[in-house]
């Protein structure tokens, strides 16, 4: 009904009102985001009028992920999926929010998200020992690809890794900055 009520008072004087709906049930996208689809594209036997020709007017349907357990990723107990730190890392990093199930590497060196003037790489696999690797460790080789990658249109980088081989004096000279993933994550792992 809050959704309903917005979209009609939107729809009567032309306004731009919102309104977040938390559904804490497993029904939330079968009945809750199901009613709220057919109030803004119609709803045929509706007594109403305006009801029956559809509100107008649009919402975006999000579920959470699985939760990052903290103190469980920083013991190398549980470690997150790939999908879901990036997701958590672009967000903190940029304040852009998309869904894990959107992300996935783009190319080999871990390219997952291309902003307006900002490329987002992360080096992860969700195994201590790999993270512990010397494959895992940023260099100067993956550097000059990712610096050729979007240098020539002037595009800046921020990697996200467990370590590297390279200064970040070099780095900036380069364009692109790393964000090393906290130890703790897979030391005990």
């Amino acid at each position: 009904t809050t959704a309903q009520a917005v979209l009609a008072l939107n729809k009567e004087d032309g306004g731009n009102r919102k309104f977040i709906l938390v559904e804490c049930e497993d029904y939330a996208d079968s009945v809750t985001a199901e009613r709220v689809r057919r109030v803004v594209r119609g709803v045929p036997g509706a007594r109403d009028a305006a009801l029956r020709e559809g509100l107008g007017g649009s919402f975006t349907f999000c579920a959470l992920g699985p939760a990052i357990e903290r103190d469980a990723m920083l013991s190398g107990a549980a470690l997150p999926p790939w999908s879901t730190l990036a997701a958590y890392l672009l967000y903190t990093a940029s304040g852009v929010s998309v869904g894990a199930g959107e992300l996935a590497p783009r190319n080999e060196d871990g390219l997952f998200h291309r902003g307006e003037t900002v490329d987002y790489y992360l080096i992860y696999e969700p195994d201590a020992a790999y993270l512990r690797s010397e494959a895992a460790m940023f260099n100067g080789a993956w550097a000059q690809r990712i610096e050729a990658a979007g240098g020539k249109e002037g595009r800046k980088a921020v990697v996200f890794g467990p370590g590297k081989y390279i200064g970040q004096w070099e780095l900036t000279d380069m364009g692109i900055v790393f964000c090393q993933l906290p130890e703790e994550m897979y030391r005990g792992g």
